[in-house]
């Protein structure tokens, strides 16, 4: 009987895995490009909110702590809410400039039951910071997408 415990574990966490996979929404691919000049101070990555924490929570791998100027760094954010939703939220600054980025994912329900879906990305800066948002490519079958955002 002890034998066989070890394999009961590892075969309930496989389908726990498999069943989290398939529930999950959409990956979206998020590049974050530090367009400042050279010499400039390097893009802070930081955790304030929620929404925040639970994409640094989804995201692989995990954003890494600081962009140089000219630099860019590129992960992918998949949400476990439900299949029909994600989103990412990052939060950059440099110096007293701040950019927060938005982009998300939902498969709602339009009229007829049809499901429709939409990708949508914004930003909100402060402090000086220039932010662009861009939705650079959309996957109509996955529903995967991928995003870029900048920041100087």
């Amino acid at each position: 009987m002890k034998k066989r415990q070890p394999l009961l574990v590892a075969l309930a966490a496989t389908a726990l895995f498999a069943a989290g996979a398939a529930y999950a929404g959409p990956p979206v691919a998020v590049t974050f490009k530090n367009v400042g000049t050279s010499g400039s101070p390097a893009a802070v990555y930081s955790i304030v909110t929620s929404n925040e924490a639970s994409t640094y929570a989804n995201a692989t791998p995990k954003p890494i702590a600081s962009v140089a100027a000219g630099g860019s760094d590129t992960y992918t954010v998949q949400s476990l809410l439900s299949p029909d939703v994600n989103f990412a939220t990052v939060r950059y600054t440099i110096g007293a400039k701040t950019c927060v980025f938005t982009t998300t994912y939902v498969n709602a329900l339009g009229p007829g039951g049809v499901k429709i879906p939409s990708w949508n990305k914004s930003h909100n800066a402060s402090g000086g910071a220039v932010c662009t948002s861009n939705i650079t490519s959309i996957n109509y079958v996955t529903h995967a997408w991928t995003v870029e955002f900048t920041m100087k």
